[in-house]
């Protein structure tokens, strides 16, 4: 849950102006559980991974400002790069190749509503050339409780509809369904790309559910949680964006 200050939707779930060493699903007690089980981990043991979150708490190397043209990237915890080196996130290499700011918008763990959210906040902020987004259609929701930006998915069910049994029961019957939460990709989808017109800017899509060539099976470097996609697939997401 994040505390938005003065009804601002622009807020990250991620600390402003902070380095750390670890996030989420990443974290320190989890890799040294798997270390002795895959050999391939060592990587990390020389190369850790640091998140540098800007002035507004989002993994992206510059401050934001409404000044500099730059690309906004949409997504979850796959296009922030939990688990990487931001040089090797799809994200960050594409912004190389087509030139621009790099305005990384994602959020781990989040889904579509927050993708909404944000670039909503940020549109008349930002200067924005194009929009890249990538999603998976995960049961994930965003809701706003008083002054609190509630997220509610799968794996981290927020304690507020834990103990109301027949929330948790609605979420699991309704929201987690598959038809609802395609429906409601897709209404999202949508008006995010009326979002991008608005601005006068470029809207790329990718889901995979449409990739559905990305395996976990290869031999390149490991997310450093081997919960995320490893870097042969952020090269292919690239690559299948570069192709758009």
């Amino acid at each position: 849950m994040k505390i938005l200050q003065g009804g601002e939707y622009k807020e990250s779930y991620y600390p402003v102006n902070e380095s750390l060493g670890w996030t989420g699903w990443d974290n320190e007690a989890r890799f040294n559980r798997n270390l002795p089980k895959n050999k391939s981990l060592e990587y990390y043991k020389k190369n850790p991974i640091e998140y540098s979150y800007n002035n507004y708490g989002f993994r992206t190397p510059d401050d934001f400002n409404d000044t500099d043209e730059g690309n906004v990237f949409l997504g979850c915890s796959h296009t922030m790069g939990v688990g990487h080196h931001l040089e090797n996130a799809w994200s960050y290499k594409l912004n190389k190749y087509v030139g621009g700011k790099f305005w990384n918008l994602s959020q781990g763990g989040c889904g579509i509503q927050t993708d909404y959210r944000l670039i909503l906040a940020w549109k008349d902020t930002l200067k924005i050339k194009n929009i890249f987004h990538y999603t998976i259609p995960h049961p994930r929701y965003e809701f706003f409780i008083e002054d609190e930006v509630v997220g509610l998915n799968q794996w981290q069910a927020n304690e507020r509809w834990e103990y109301k049994s027949h929330r948790w029961e609605f979420y699991l019957d309704v929201l987690a369904g598959e038809q609802y939460s395609n429906y409601n990709q897709m209404v999202y989808i949508n008006a995010i790309k009326g979002l991008s017109q608005d601005i006068g800017c470029n809207y790329y899509y990718l889901t995979d559910k449409i990739t559905d060539k990305y395996s976990w099976d290869d031999t390149s470097i490991p997310a450093r949680d081997l919960g995320h996609y490893t870097v042969g697939v952020q090269n292919l997401i690239y690559e299948d964006f570069k192709k758009l």
